[in-house]
């Protein structure tokens, strides 16, 4: 019985050496490295990315709501030649106001909730490949609304690739011009504040 013992232990440990004995060469020849090849061959351009490299920006003036277009607004892509991917992402800025005394453009994403006096107003919208769909939602009557809370928006949306580090939610935390600044937007024109209705904060 101890000879067997004794045999079922030099098994064990002729097993113990082999496996370590293996584990080592493996690690040794993991660790060998030849010289550098040569470099490939240079890739195919690609095509020139639209305004902004990895972003592009848009923008209507005078945009109504209305009862006659139920509150709504399509902003069709078509209008600026972009042609978007299926993985792209769009996000929605509305021109609030323009401070008086520095000239600065105030720019607010959508959606946007406003508890005015009348009750719930949100100004929000919904995308597809080609357009976004602006809409107004509120718990009352929006016939009752004034021309500051539904004319002459000017509004930008901002077209982002898929890809974009975080996706939507990431992008709409970050306020317009820092979006811009990522994304490498080009600065559009300004117009002037007289343009701009009073809007509910």
């Amino acid at each position: 019985m101890f000879g067997i013992l004794k045999q079922n232990q030099m098994d064990t440990i002729m097993k113990y050496l082999t496996t370590i004995g293996c584990l080592v060469s493996f690690l040794t020849f993991m660790a060998c490295e030849g010289p550098t090849g040569p470099a490939g061959p240079p890739g195919l351009d690609g095509v020139d990315g639209a305004r902004g490299g990895t972003g592009f920006v848009m923008e209507w003036e005078d945009v109504d709501f209305t009862a006659g277009n139920d509150y709504t607004a399509l902003l069709d892509f078509s209008d600026f030649a972009f042609q978007g991917d299926t993985s792209d992402i769009s996000l929605v800025y509305f021109l609030w106001e323009v401070d008086t005394e520095t000239g600065l453009e105030v720019w607010r994403p959508l959606p946007q909730t406003l508890i005015i006096p009348e009750g719930l107003l949100q100004y929000n919208y919904d995308f597809t490949l080609a357009d976004v769909k602006l809409f107004m939602d509120a718990d009352f009557d929006l016939n009752i609304l004034g021309a500051n809370d539904t004319d002459d928006w000017i509004v930008r949306v901002v077209v982002l690739p898929g890809t974009f580090v975080g996706g939507r939610k990431a992008a709409s935390e970050l306020s317009y011009e820092e979006l811009a600044e990522r994304l490498g937007l080009p600065e559009l024109k300004r117009r002037s504040t007289d343009q701009i209705l009073p809007r509910r904060d």
